[in-house]
């Protein structure tokens, strides 16, 4: 996929996200920007407000899939799609986590106080 259609793709969604999901809804007052965008053969995955979330890339609403203490960062889909990996930062660490793309319980895999990416 070209670059500039990635670009629309992006802004597609965070007029969606914009327009779908309220900072009153989420419980928050002020409701950050979607970053960190990452794509798999149908799907896309962002971060919003801490929280990992997850739309096809036809569009659509978009999925929370994480929403534990702390917060979530750098998600990239497995190669074969099914799995999303990411920076949970829960205890004052960051570490690396693996969560089924349908969400679920996050498994841990790595446990240190350095950066995990």
């Amino acid at each position: 996929m070209r670059i500039s259609g990635l670009f629309a793709i992006v802004v597609g969604l965070m007029w969606g996200v914009g327009r779908g999901i309220g900072a009153e809804e989420m419980g928050m007052t002020d409701a950050g920007l979607m970053q960190m965008p990452t794509v798999s053969r149908t799907q896309i995955a962002f971060v919003y407000a801490g929280d990992i979330w997850v739309v096809g890339k036809g569009g659509g609403t978009a999925v929370r899939l994480s929403s534990p203490r702390g917060e979530e960062t750098f998600p990239r889909f497995s190669p074969d799609g099914k799995e999303i990996a990411f920076t949970g930062n829960y205890d004052g660490n960051e570490d690396l986590y693996i969560m089924p793309v349908g969400g679920g319980e996050a498994r841990r895999v790595t446990h240190h106080g350095a950066r995990a990416r």
